[in-house]
């Protein structure tokens, strides 16, 4: 057996893992659902972790910003 550390698990959609605080990424939000699926996921992410983020959407495009 090999000593390389094995993930389990599906490999992550979006980076929040690896935000700090005042990061920011964007991510393209089309359609309204997009828009409340990643919101979602993104407030989730935030209470299972003990983070805080905001979103914010303009033309189509989604900001996220990790604030705590």
């Amino acid at each position: 057996m090999t000593s390389a550390s094995k993930t389990f698990g599906r490999p992550p959609i979006y980076p929040l893992r690896e935000m700090a605080v005042g990061d920011c990424i964007t991510l393209p939000a089309a359609t309204p659902a997009d828009i409340k699926r990643l919101c979602r996921n993104v407030s989730q992410f935030g209470v299972r972790n003990d983070r805080g983020y905001r979103c914010r959407t303009k033309a189509g495009v989604m900001t996220v910003t990790r604030i705590r």
